[in-house]
Parts: C-alpha cells; sequence; structure tokens
C-alpha cells in the first residue's frame, strides 16, 4: 500500500511556493511531485502524473486556480486553495475544494487542511496513521515551544527545549554557554550538554533579555557565567574558554562594562 501523498504545488508567487514547500517538507507522509507558477503548465502534468493532493492559488495569469479546476479531465484530486483574499472561500467551496487556506498559513492551519485530506483518501489513511501521529506530536511540541518559551518557576525563567521526542525543562540561569553546530544547538549547563534542532537567531529570542550576550557567531554565554576575559578569549565559571569574534568585541566590552 502506498504510504505517501503525492503533491503540487501551483502558484505563481515564488514566496509562498518556497513555504509550502517548506511545510510539505516537515509533514513525513506528504511528498512534493510537482511544482509550477501557472495553472496552464501544471493542467496536462496532473493528467500524467495523477497526484492525490493539489495546492492551488486562485488568481494566477493565464488561468484562475478555479479554471484550472473546472478544466482537469480524467482525474479527481484533492484541492487546497490557497488565497490572500477571503472573499474566495464560498467559491472554493462550490468548486469542491477540500479546505481553504489564507496566505500566509501557519503551518498548524496548514496540518489541519492535509488531515482533512487524508482522511478522505482511505488507501490512505491505515498506511499513514502513525506518520500523522508523530507529526501531530512534531506540531504540539512546537506550538508548547512557541507559547510557553519563558515561564516562571519560584521566580526563575525557564525554557522548554525538545530533545528527540521529549520536552526538557531547562532553567536559563543554569545555562553557561549555548553553541551553534549546523542545524543544531548545543546547550551546556553544569552536568549536562543539551543538543536540539534550533538556530541561533531563535535561541536568542527565547532567552531572557539582557542576561545573555552573544560573543560570536556560534556562541552565546550568560553573562554572569563568565569568570574572566583572557585576552580575546571569555573564560566561563566552569572552565570553558571561547574567543570573541572580531565583529563582537566592542559590543561584548561594551555590555560588559555596564
Amino acid at each position: 500500500m502506498n504510504k505517501t501523498v503525492h503533491c503540487f504545488i501551483i502558484d505563481d508567487e515564488p514566496d509562498a511556493r518556497e513555504l509550502l514547500k517548506k511545510f510539505i517538507s516537515r509533514v513525513p507522509y506528504l511528498e512534493l511531485a510537482g511544482e509550477f507558477g501557472n495553472a496552464v503548465d501544471a493542467l496536462f502534468q496532473v493528467q500524467i502524473s495523477k497526484p492525490d493532493l493539489i495546492f492551488l492559488d486562485v488568481e494566477m495569469p493565464e488561468m484562475t486556480g478555479f479554471e484550472f479546476i473546472r478544466a482537469i479531465q480524467g482525474h479527481n484530486p484533492k484541492i487546497i486553495m490557497i488565497t490572500a483574499y477571503q472573499e474566495y472561500a464560498m467559491a472554493g467551496f462550490e468548486h469542491n475544494v477540500t479546505d481553504y487556506l489564507l496566505k500566509p498559513a501557519s503551518f498548524e492551519r496548514f496540518i489541519r487542511a492535509v488531515n482533512k485530506v487524508t482522511d478522505l483518501l482511505p488507501a490512505f489513511s491505515n498506511a499513514i496513521l502513525s506518520s500523522k501521529s508523530s507529526a501531530a506530536e512534531n506540531l504540539e511540541a512546537e506550538r508548547v515551544l512557541n507559547q510557553q518559551k519563558k515561564e516562571t518557576n519560584s521566580g526563575k525563567d525557564f525554557l522548554l527545549i525538545k530533545e528527540d521526542k521529549k520536552l526538557v525543562r531547562v532553567i536559563a540561569d543554569e545555562i553557561v554557554l549555548v553553541e551553534a553546530m549546523k542545524d543544531y544547538i548545543k546547550i551546556h549547563l553544569p552536568q549536562r550538554t543539551i543538543v536540539t534542532h534550533n538556530t541561533m537567531s531563535k535561541m536568542e529570542s527565547m532567552l531572557p533579555e539582557g542576561n545573555f550576550l552573544r560573543i560570536n557567531r556560534s556562541f552565546i554565554v550568560r553573562i554572569n557565567a563568565i569568570r574572566e576575559i583572557d585576552g580575546n578569549q571569555i573564560v566561563t565559571t566552569d572552565g570553558k574558554k571561547v574567543d570573541i569574534g572580531v565583529t563582537y568585541r566592542e559590543t561584548v566590552m561594551e555590555t560588559l562594562k555596564k
């Protein structure tokens, strides 16, 4: 049994296509089978490839999304309309679309629309059930991370960090260093190190403002964890030494003076 829902994206806006591709890549049972900037080019390919699902814009040159739906022959894919105009919603449902997303759609809303599609595809429902459950768990974890980046417990800020499939509670005042490693982040604590899939910019936004300092492209240090500055290096309370980046040095020194 096929465990993959093959998708087409048809949208004349490159940024909109990129966002949809990013969302599709995060769902294990979705596979991008085609990407088109206009409906005319996509129309003939639909007859050949027969995708299960099409993410379809409404307003496009040469052929609108609704004209595209009426022109499809010999195949009946599920349609999720993507548009910036809410007034098209009624017309979309009159064309028997499965769901209707307003730009820019959130990942949570995207998942809800996709789940409507897979619930209507009996050939896929059992095969992708475990994958859908996994995606839902990831979505819930992300929701918690976004909504509870900073909570208070006995007066201490803490972060909820996803490590593997767990959400780990990390007290901000226990963090010594945050280290970037390509697509991952290492959070150095006195007794352990946590590795999580994240970016430095997102970590900076999660950390309590004024308590942490970016010292080079790859490291953030908690200010109260700095023991001394040795030449061009910061030495932490647990003995770690990290170089101060040339472009960061002036900001680092001014911050520490304050």
